[in-house]
């Protein structure tokens, strides 16, 4: 197909390839956990290092239960004073009730920052430049490190850079509402981005949703994060034995890819992957879904089996009208 056969390409979409844009992400969770041993209690149920964390630094990480499995996908940052702790929308209520269970006589507080702080991401090309021109010297933070900067009527916020999209990207955390914020950064030349290019954009760079593309169902090896959110020498934590036992095994059964879709009109999310030598055979399911435009073709995140999860290995989709899809490198996008 060519692009002038697609849908209409949504706000922001290109924007963020070539130039820049922002989206905003304020609908997701933001906990805050201050105390004395908000580090070490938040370090036990983590997959990552959280105790050495540096001020100024974040890193991504699962929450798990005993048996390994997922309950929870985070961003976590460390302050001088205090961690947040960033995931999906929705899952406010589900992460606090899994801290707070294990909660004794440590000195920690946790509270739900989310309606009352805002949040919007930067990605693109010249999204240094952009995010310099409306006030914020950005240049200098790395992939995970944070820097806290003061910005007219948003008054004090906080970056933290976190490439979603093969580019530099950066999240911007406001200490109230993002509306101020949004308005500053579209003056400096920010395209403002839709809801439905973002979901476009995660999907082809294999950015998962928890709650859409993980569940308690999956392991934390399945969601293709590996080398981003689980440490393998950071000590024992909650659901560490099975982490440790699939890496010394090499493998698990199936994990998350992405793949493009070869169909004229978006397959639901839901459907079933198929063995392309055998139809019948049931080998994983799509998660998620959006159109491609740059691609011209559907895209979908989804597990799949690991014999089937190479990058240009053929599979089919099944729908009304069964359609072949690959699995693509999500690192070959940018």
């Amino acid at each position: 197909m060519s692009y002038s056969t697609l849908p209409a390409m949504p706000a922001g979409y290109e924007d963020a390839l070539q130039i820049a844009a922002v989206f905003d992400l304020s609908q997701r969770v933001r906990l805050e956990m201050t105390g004395a041993d908000r580090r070490s209690f938040l370090h036990n149920f983590c997959t990552n290092e959280i105790r050495g964390l540096p001020d100024g630094a974040s890193c991504e990480a699962f929450l798990l239960n005993v048996k390994g499995r997922i309950l929870g996908h985070v961003l976590v940052s460390a302050d001088e004073d205090r961690l947040w702790i960033e995931s999906a929308p929705d899952q406010a209520a589900p992460l606090l009730e899994h801290l707070e269970k294990y909660h004794l006589l440590e000195d920690f507080q946790l509270t739900d920052r989310s309606a009352e702080t805002g949040e919007l991401f930067v990605t693109g090309p010249d999204a240094v430049a952009r995010l310099g021109k409306a006030g914020l010297d950005v240049s200098s933070l790395e992939l995970f490190q944070n820097g806290r900067f003061r910005l007219g009527e948003s008054g004090e916020v906080s970056v933290q850079r976190f490439d979603l999209f093969g580019v530099q990207g950066f999240l911007v955390l406001a200490s109230n509402s993002a509306v101020s914020l949004l308005t500053t950064l579209t003056e400096a030349g920010i395209a403002q981005g839709s809801t439905e290019a973002y979901e476009s954009l995660r999907i082809e760079f294999g950015f998962p949703v928890y709650g859409v593309d993980l569940s308690a169902d999956n392991l934390a090896q399945e969601a293709n994060r590996t080398a981003r959110a689980i440490s393998f020498t950071k000590g024992c934590y909650l659901g560490q034995e099975p982490v440790a036992r699939i890496h010394a095994m090499g493998h698990v059964n199936r994990e998350l890819r992405v793949f493009e879709i070869d169909s004229e009109s978006l397959p639901p999310a839901g459907m079933a992957l198929l063995n392309p030598d055998k139809p019948e055979k049931e080998i994983g399911q799509i998660t998620s879904v959006a159109w491609s435009w740059r691609r011209g073709k559907p895209v979908g995140l989804g597990m799949v089996r690991s014999q089937f999860a190479t990058p240009g290995s053929g599979i089919l989709v099944s729908a009304n009208s069964p359609s072949t899809a690959v699995v693509l490198d999500p690192t070959a996008n940018s």
